[in-house]
């Protein structure tokens, strides 16, 4: 077993923490996985950044939040947090 990073792409509604998330993307350590969404899965992992905080996730980057994104932006795509969680994983 290996220790290997995994990643977790959380956009959210606002900079804070803990405010609603609004789309994920996960990314696995295992070569041939790919990102997808699941089309029988309904709703995210987590509720906000902040539980997945809680779950054992690290932030490793925080969205900008000098303001230089347009409004419209950001009714797309959130502000995006990525986190890391370090787990042992079969090679």
């Amino acid at each position: 077993m290996a220790l290997k990073q995994r990643l977790l792409y959380l956009s959210s509604q606002s900079t804070d923490p803990r405010s609603p998330a609004i789309s994920q993307a996960l990314h696995e350590p295992v070569k041939g996985t790919i990102v997808e969404i699941d089309p029988t899965k309904t709703g995210i992992d987590y509720d906000s950044v902040y539980d997945a905080i809680c779950d054992g996730w690290r932030v490793v980057h925080f969205p900008d939040q000098r303001g230089s994104i347009e409004y419209s932006e950001i009714e797309v795509y959130g502000y995006q947090f990525v986190l890391e969680k370090m787990e042992e994983f079969n090679d």
